[in-house]
């Protein structure tokens, strides 16, 4: 009798376990395939899709398992997910700065302001000390500007084309050159849009990229219709830069859409791509990489690096562009 038993309770473990090894295969398994296929759509997918680096670590802890388990065939299907999601992830951090011999440097800091509470004169000397050329700002308010200006904005960056409003709502370019005014993209946030002359270099289209947020059902239906107002890659006249608060990893579908219209991302061709920066305060929420400059093909990226800023929970970015070299340029 008690062998029956024993018999039973061991079957009943061995379903078990393979019920356990079979649910952590299926739950990689569909994550895989959305993240591949792009298929997240709408709330709360699109807000979980941007954890997938974290998924990739769980999927190879979990395949562990299942092979301690000796579930062979759950194991193989594991495997693959692994594989599609590591294929999906690692070549963000293979790569490195790009030379361009007689390129011209340019160097772009953007930085979502915190609905206008990061600290003006961390950002001025940030700013200064990097040897920034241009600054793409987000969630710019009026005090903001004002306190920007105060800081040391008013003399490092003559020319600026700025939109400041309530909360989350205002943006602006601030540069060493001049601008030329192309107005803003149509979002409910402003994101303006100017012609950057650049000496002993072509002229680039500079935007500071600000979509909705998808924090809620609604707000996610906004989001993707926003990112059809970006600009693809050759839509203007001249080459374009974006910069700014994307609102969006590379595991979004909406975002790797518009890169592969022609543009680079500067922190995937750095080997940087895994660099978070945001929150960058300890929060429940795990740290993502939101914030983002891309450029068209043609331009490079020499350097790429994030800091820390009081008072916002977006960390800059500042990156070294390279131009091409412009025969008999001065």
């Amino acid at each position: 009798m008690e062998d029956g038993e024993q018999e039973r309770a061991g079957r009943r473990r061995r379903v078990w376990v393979s019920e356990i090894c079979w649910f952590l295969t299926i739950f990689f398994m569909l994550w895989a395939i959305v993240r591949t296929g792009g298929l997240e759509r709408g709330f709360p997918l699109v807000q979980l899709l941007a954890y997938t680096s974290y998924i990739l670590l769980l999927s190879l802890i979990a395949l562990l398992i299942v092979v301690l388990c000796r579930r062979w065939l759950a194991a193989g299907f594991l495997l693959i997910a692994c594989l599609a999601l590591a294929l999906a992830v690692l070549p963000r951090e293979i790569g490195g700065p790009e030379t361009v011999p007689g390129g011209q440097p340019v160097r772009v800091m953007t930085i979502n302001l915190g609905v206008g509470y990061a600290h003006a004169d961390e950002i001025a000397e940030l700013a200064r000390v990097r040897d920034v050329d241009l600054v793409a700002v987000q969630e710019l308010t009026p005090a903001e500007a004002s306190g920007l200006d105060r800081a040391g904005f008013a003399t490092d960056y003559p020319h600026r084309i700025l939109q400041p409003g309530t909360e989350a709502s205002g943006g602006g370019i601030y540069s060493r050159w001049p601008l030329v005014d192309r107005g803003s993209l149509t979002a409910e946030f402003h994101q303006p849009v100017a012609d950057v002359r650049i000496p002993a270099s072509i002229p680039i289209e500079f935007v500071s990229v600000h979509p909705m947020a998808p924090t809620t059902p609604a707000r996610t239906s906004q989001w993707a219709s926003e990112y059809k107002s970006l600009p693809e890659a050759s839509s203007a006249r001249l080459p374009l830069v974006l910069a700014g608060d994307f609102n969006a990893t590379l595991d979004h579908r909406n975002l790797r859409d518009l890169i592969d219209t022609g543009y680079r991302d500067a922190a995937e061709v750095t080997g940087s791509g895994l660099v978070t920066t945001w929150p960058s305060r300890i929060e429940w929420k795990l740290p993502v990489t939101l914030d983002h400059v891309l450029a068209e093909k043609g331009i490079s990226f020499s350097q790429y690096d994030v800091e820390k800023v009081a008072g916002t929970d977006h960390r800059a970015v500042i990156v070294e562009l390279v131009m091409p070299p412009v025969p008999g340029g001065r």
